[in-house]
C-alpha cells in the first residue's frame, strides 16, 4: 500500500510518546512545522540497537522510501531508514552505538525535512529500579548514570575539567560543579568505546543548565572487547588551511591511513592529533576551519581520533585563553582530558596559553601565547591521577614540547608536570615543532614526532612525493603498536614503506649556491639562516652522510665500505640540506623569499670512504633491534628526483 504524506492534519504517536499533528500542502515534507505535544509516558527507555514502532492515521503514513532523520544542533544527523511500513505504522532501529539524548524527529523525502517534534531516548535501566532508585544527591549540579547495555558501570571517572568523580557500584555519578567550562566528560575506561561522530569519539557532553540547577547527564559505553593489544597513531601537526595545495596533498595522507584500517580490520587502532590541525588566521581569510578540517579528515573511515589542542587551534580571534579555546571545544572536544586503552592511561593536554589582550586575525604584534601548563590544568591532572594506579603506563600528548632536542625545559611549569608523573612509567608524544626527535630521560621519554604537513605543505607543493621538513623528515605520523603495558614505536613516511627510516647524500655532489641553482646573486644569503657548514662549496672528503630521523641513543648507524667498517660520527647541531632544494631554492625562485629555514637536528650521521665511486653499505638498527639497510652507489647526484 502506498501511503501519503499530503492531509491536513497528521497524527503521529512515537512508540506511543510522541503525538504531533500538522498541516502539509503537498507531497514534499517540511511546509510548515507541526503543533507539537508529548505524551506523559515520555521519554523513551530503550536499548541501542533496538527496533521501534510508530502508529499514524491509516493512509497517511510515511513512504517507505522516505528516510527518518535525529537531528541534534550542532551534531551529526542520525539517520535511520524505515525498516518495515504497515497500514497504520512503521518501525525503524537504533543503531548499535546510539547516542542517547532529546532529538528532533524528522522524515526526509527527496532532500526536504518535515520535523514532528522532539523525543527524548533514555537507555533501559537508567531509572534505577523500584527498590534502588537513582537520582541527584544533596549539593549535587551534575549527576548521571554511565551504562553498557542497560547496565551501569562502576569506578568510571568523570569530570567537568575541575572536578573529577568516580561512578559508584550503580554507575552512577555526582558532581558539584561551577559548570565554568560548560561540559562534562568521561574518561572512557578499558574494554569500552564510545559513540562516534565522524571520527570524533563523544566521550564528553555540553551542560544546558546555570551552575544553580541540578541536571542529569547520562553517558552510554559500548563493548569494546580486549584491548591489551592495540594500535595508536600519532598525527602531528597538519595545518589544513586550503592553501600550497595540502587539501590534495592531505587526500594522499587519509587515503593512506583507510589502506592501513584496511589491512588491520581486525585490530584495535586508535588515533590521537598532536594540535595544530588547523591554522586559525585562515580560519578567517581561507574560510577554512574546524567544519572544513572535519569534512576533510573524515574522509578516514573506521577510526576514532581523540584530538590535541595547538597553538593554531586558538582563536586569536578572542581574547585570553579561556575564550580562544572556544571554538575548539564546541566543534571538536575539550583541551585537556583522559582516557584509557587496554592497560595504558592516554592523558590529553593544553600546554598553550594565551596571553593576547587584543583579538586579531593577522596582527602578529599582539597574537601572543606562551608554552605552558597552567596550574588549573595541572591540578586537574593531579586529581584525574589519583584515579590511576603508579604500575599504569602513562602516555600524555601535549603540542608544544616538553624538552627541547639537547633535553632542557620548554615548557612553563615542566618541573610540576614532571613531578606528577614522576612515579609512573610515561612516554610524552609532542608536535609544534615540525622536526623529529627523542629525549630519553630515566624516567619518562619524550618523542617529538614531526608533522604530517612536514614544513606546511611547502616541500610537496613544489616536488610532490618529496615533502620533508626543515629538519629534512619526510612528512608522516607515528605508530606505536602496544602489547600490555610494552609500547614499541616507529615513524611512518606517508607514501613509503615502514622500512624507509633513513636517507643518504653524498657529499662529494653537494654545492649549494646561487649559481649552481639559478637564484639570484643578492638572494644567495637567504637561502642559509647562517653560515652553517661548507654546503656552499664542493667537496672531496668522499662524505656519506646519513639522516635517521627517528633516532635515539639507542640506536645504532653503521657504514661499511667493501665490507670494511668505517668510522661514524654524529653531526650534532648540524642541517640536512635537502629541505633547501626542496623547499628554500624553489620558493626563493617564486618568491625571492622564504618564511621558513632549515633547522638543526641531532639525528645526522657521517662517514668518509677511501674512494669517490665506491659502493657504501648503510644499516641502521633501532631500539627494538629492526635493522633497516641501504645500498648507495656513488656517485650519487644532490637532486631531488634521486630522493623521490
Amino acid at each position: 500500500m502506498r501511503t501519503r504524506l499530503i492531509i491536513p492534519t497528521l497524527a503521529l504517536l512515537m512508540c506511543c510518546c510522541l503525538c504531533c499533528t500538522s498541516k502539509i500542502a503537498n507531497e514534499q515534507i517540511g511546509v510548515e512545522l507541526s503543533q507539537v505535544k508529548l505524551n506523559p509516558k515520555s521519554p523513551i527507555e530503550c536499548k541501542a540497537g533496538q527496533t521501534l514502532s510508530c502508529s499514524f492515521i491509516s493512509g497517511y503514513g510515511p513512504l517507505a522510501t522516505d528516510e527518518i532523520v535525529l537531528r541534534r544542533e550542532s551534531l551529526d544527523d542520525v539517520v535511520l531508514p524505515i525498516k518495515s511500513l504497515e497500514k497504520t505504522s512503521f518501525s525503524y532501529t537504533l543503531p548499535k552505538q546510539f547516542d542517547f539524548d532529546t532529538y528532533s524527529f524528522c522524515l526526509r523525502r527527496d532532500g526536504a525535512l518535515r520535523g514532528f517534534g522532539k523525543v527524548t531516548y533514555v537507555q533501559e535501566g537508567s531509572q534505577g529500579s523500584e527498590d534502588n532508585p537513582i537520582g541527584p544527591e544533596e549539593g549535587s549540579t551534575v549527576w548521571g548514570l554511565v551504562s553498557c547495555e542497560g547496565k551501569g558501570i562502576p569506578g568510571v571517572v568523570v569530570s567537568d575539567g575541575v572536578e573529577v568523580v568516580a561512578t559508584d557500584s550503580r554507575g552512577v555519578y555526582q558532581m558539584h560543579s561551577a559548570k565554568q567550562n560548560g561540559y562534562v566528560f568521561i574518561s572512557v575506561p578499558s574494554g569500552y568505546e564510545v559513540a562516534a561522530r565522524g571520527v570524533l569519539p563523544q566521550f564528553h557532553k555540553q551542560v544546558a543548565k546555570s551552575a544553580y540547577v541540578c541536571e542529569r547527564i547520562d553517558f552510554s559505553l559500548y563493548e569494546s572487547g580486549d584491548q591489551t593489544n592495540h594500535t595508536m597513531l600519532y598525527f602531528g601537526d597538519m595545518h589544513m588551511a586550503n592553501r600550497t595545495k595540502d587539501r590534495a596533498q592531505f587526500r594522499t595522507f587519509t587515503s593512506e591511513i583507510n589502506e592501513y584500517m584496511k589491512a588491520n580490520s581486525s585490530a584495535k587502532v586508535y588515533a590521537i592529533t598532536l594540535g595544530d590541525m588547523t591554522w586559525d588566521q585562515f580560519w578567517y581569510t581561507n574560510a577554512y576551519g574546524f567544519d572544513q578540517y572535519l569534512n576533510d579528515v573524515n574522509a578516514i573511515e573506521g577510526l576514532q581520533i581523540f584530538h590535541t589542542i595547538g597553538n593554531h587551534d586558538h582563536d586569536m580571534n578572542a581574547t585570553g585563553d579561556f575564550y580562544t579555546v572556544a571554538k575548539f571545544r564546541e566543534k571538536l572536544c575539550p583541551n585537556y582530558y583522559s582516557f584509557n586503552v587496554g592497560d595504558i592511561h592516554y592523558v590529553v593536554l593544553d600546554d598553550i596559553e594565551c596571553t593576547n589582550a587584543t583579538a586579531s586575525t593577522t596582527d602578529g604584534s599582539v597574537r601572543s601565547y606562551k608554552n605552558n601548563l597552567t596550574s588549573e590544568i595541572l591540578d586537574w591532572l593531579k586529581k584525574d591521577l589519583s584515579f590511576v594506579p603508579k604500575t599504569t603506563p602513562l602516555v600524555v600528548t601535549l603540542h608544544a614540547p616538553v624538552h627541547d632536542r639537547n633535553g632542557n625545559a620548554s615548557v612553563g611549569n615542566n618541573s610540576v608536570f614532571l613531578s606528577l608523573i614522576y612515579d609512573y612509567n610515561t612516554t610524552i608524544v609532542s608536535g609544534h615543532s615540525h622536526v623529529l626527535y627523542n629525549v630519553v630521560k630515566s624516567k619518562y621519554v619524550e618523542q617529538n614526532s614531526g608533522a604530517v604537513c612536514a614544513a606546511w605543505w611547502w616541500a610537496g607543493k613544489y616536488n610532490p612525493t618529496f615533502n620533508i621538513g626543515t629538519d629534512g623528515a619526510p612528512n608522516g605520523y607515528r605508530i606505536t603498536s602496544v602489547s600490555g603495558k610494552e609500547q614499541n614505536s616507529l615513524f611512518k613516511a606517508i607514501g613509503r614503506p615502514e622500512d624507509y627510516q633513513f636517507r643518504a647524500y653524498d657529499r662529494n655532489s653537494i654545492c649549494i649556491n646561487a649559481a649552481n641553482y639559478g637564484v639570484l646573486p643578492e638572494r644567495e644569503s637567504i637561502l642559509f639562516e647562517e653560515d652553517y657548514g661548507s654546503y656552499r662549496t664542493a667537496s672531496s672528503a668522499n662524505e656519506v652522510i646519513v639522516n635517521v630521523w627517528d633516532w635515539d641513543p639507542s640506536w645504532k648507524v653503521e657504514m661499511f665500505e667493501d665490507g670494511k667498517a668505517l668510522t661514524v660520527s654524529q653531526m650534532s647541531g648540524s642541517y640536512d640540506p635537502a629541505f633547501l632544494i626542496a623547499y628554500t631554492i624553489p620558493r626563493l625562485l617564486e618568491n625571492n623569499g622564504v618564511t621558513w629555514h632549515s633547522s638543526k637536528t641531532n639525528h645526522l650521521f657521517k662517514a668518509a670512504a677511501s674512494s669517490a665511486s665506491s659502493t657504501v653499505e648503510i644499516k641502521v638498527t633501532d631500539d627494538e633491534g629492526r635493522v633497516y639497510t641501504r645500498t648507495m652507489q656513488r656517485p650519487l647526484d644532490f637532486k631531488v628526483d634521486n630522493y623521490k
